[in-house]
């Protein structure tokens, strides 16, 4: 779904949820970095143009996200152990193995590589979720306020578990993940391998035998790689 999609389902739902006439909402935000930051930033732009109350939980390092308030745009920083520095340097030894040395490497020696970066991003998301829920001043605080609903990228753990501790409904908005893994495992998005490319794969939907074997075997060990990050 384009942003421009999203955010219009994003509204018609918050428009449902039983809102005084002529108030508006109060939408608490737990988002990712970079491009899904700005995948939900269409949205909270829209929800903002509209009379809507933004907050966005953020932290310290985030090398991405807004953190200046300003009218129907708040934010609650969260300090973390980690630095910015440390997650710009992380993302672009992805970004560089993505683009120049994966092609060089078989289907399970990239997957090892990629979960070793892949596992500092966990702990990093990890030390973040450790500090918002210590906050119990700021959960009590949250509660208080009355959010309507609770927006997250999935992509950061935690928004599900943050909903439930404030009582709230929960809205997903994920860009994408590679081998749409998250999406097809906990979204249930079918996706037949036989002729439908998966992310990251550079696959098209126009694929000779030899593709849709490689793209068979892209799925499966990106299946593999999300068990082994979620285990760990």
């Amino acid at each position: 779904m384009s942003p421009r999609g999203s955010a219009g389902l994003f509204l018609l739902v918050l428009l449902n949820l039983n809102l005084q006439c002529g108030s508006g909402g109060k939408v608490i935000v737990w988002p990712t970095e970079f491009s899904h930051w700005l995948n939900v930033k269409v949205i909270l732009d829209a929800l903002i143009a509209r009379g809507h109350n933004i907050t966005v939980v953020t932290h310290t390092a985030t090398p991405s996200v807004n953190t200046t308030p300003s009218v129907g745009y708040n934010v609650e920083i969260l300090q973390v152990p980690h630095t910015k520095q440390e997650i710009l340097e992380n993302t672009e030894r992805m970004l560089k193995y993505w683009t120049h040395d994966l092609p060089n490497d078989n289907f399970i020696k990239a997957s090892m590589k990629i979960k070793e970066i892949i596992d500092i991003m966990t702990e990093q998301n990890q030390a973040t979720c450790n500090e918002l829920f210590s906050r119990k001043d700021m959960l009590e605080k949250w509660r208080k306020e009355k959010f309507d609903v609770l927006l997250a990228d999935p992509l950061f753990m935690c928004g599900e578990l943050l909903a439930q501790k404030l009582n709230l409904p929960l809205i997903l908005s994920l860009r994408f993940t590679f081998g749409n893994t998250v999406e097809r495992l906990c979204g249930q998005l079918p996706a037949p391998p036989s002729y439908v490319p998966a992310a990251g794969s550079e696959n098209t939907d126009k694929m000779n035998f030899l593709q849709r074997l490689k793209n068979f075997l892209f799925y499966g060990t990106q299946d593999v790689l999300f068990y082994l990050v979620t285990k760990s």
